[in-house]
């Protein structure tokens, strides 16, 4: 027994639109859950970017490096401002693995607090 399938113009018309919404409602939610955005620069994000920046220059070491790391995610644990928060984390992490990785959590943080508005002392 064979089973005829048959599509008239307004199903074909009606599946499209349908396929069209399904695929703008998910790109719509795909923006809204990954464009965070800077966050808003509370007191315990200026403060964890200003013990950065303070400590920054004299971070040569991996110890000084953990210890600076240590003192920023303290401050920035306290704030509300998710990026500069994960930054400080990543930059704990790398804290021991080489001047690149480095380097990469320190551009990484600097550029969370000026994305939030936070200016250099």
């Amino acid at each position: 027994m064979k089973l005829k399938f048959k599509l008239g113009r307004p199903q074909i018309i009606a599946l499209v639109v349908a396929g069209l919404v399904v695929v703008a409602l998910l790109v719509s939610r795909g923006r809204d859950a990954g464009d965070e955005g800077p966050g808003t620069l509370d007191n315990a994000a200026v403060q964890a970017c200003d013990d950065f920046a303070a400590g920054q220059g004299s971070a040569r070491s991996n110890s000084a490096r953990l210890s600076l790391a240590d003192k920023v995610t303290a401050s920035a644990a306290k704030s509300d401002n998710d990026p500069v928060r994960t930054r400080s984390m990543e930059l704990g992490r790398h804290a021991d693995e080489g001047n690149a990785a480095w380097r990469t959590a320190s551009n990484a943080l600097t550029q969370a607090c000026s994305d939030a508005g936070w200016t250099a002392p």
